[in-house]
């Protein structure tokens, strides 16, 4: 993602995830956001064998 998405961009988003009832400063304030998110998510590193274990971090208590 190189460019802030267009109002248009964040109104599908918007209808796609049930957020209609946002207000036009929260849908600009998304849009400004928007970037930040997807180089933050694209940073994060992926497990490529989907067979490995989660890291030590995740423990279920029981």
């Amino acid at each position: 993602m190189t460019e802030t998405p267009t109002a248009a961009e964040i109104d599908a988003f918007v209808a796609r995830h049930g957020l209609s009832a946002l207000t036009p400063e929260q849908r600009s304030r998304m849009a400004e956001l928007a970037r930040t998110v997807a180089e933050t998510g694209q940073a994060l590193p992926r497990v490529g064998d989907k067979f490995a274990e989660p890291a030590t971090v995740f423990r279920v208590r029981g």
